[in-house]
């Protein structure tokens, strides 16, 4: 493995590691407001953000792997990963409505 490659995977753990540290956090004080308060507003908000958190994860490789690539000057890789990340951003959008 190249010390380029090794970078990015360093990269992608810690991000990944930081995302499931934050998603558990929040859906363990979501359920622990739960447990407490069924249905209050800040269980509903810690467990539907924890949710979310989640289901974004692999937006966020996507901008790490775009990040790297741009500092590596990759053109080709740089043009699919923009097209990857407007496609997602217009179903995170159409999701929305």
């Amino acid at each position: 493995m190249t010390p380029r490659n090794r970078s990015l995977e360093v990269r992608y753990r810690w991000v990944s590691m930081a995302i499931v540290l934050a998603f558990s956090l929040l859906f363990a004080v979501g359920l622990g407001l739960y447990v407490l308060d069924p249905g209050s507003r800040g269980a509903v908000l810690a467990l539907n953000g924890g949710l979310v958190l989640l289901m974004a994860s692999p937006a966020l490789r996507i901008l790490v792997a775009t990040a790297e690539r741009i500092r590596l000057r990759d053109t080709p890789f740089i043009l699919m990963t923009l097209a990857v990340i407007v496609e997602l951003g217009i179903v995170f959008w159409r999701a929305d409505r």
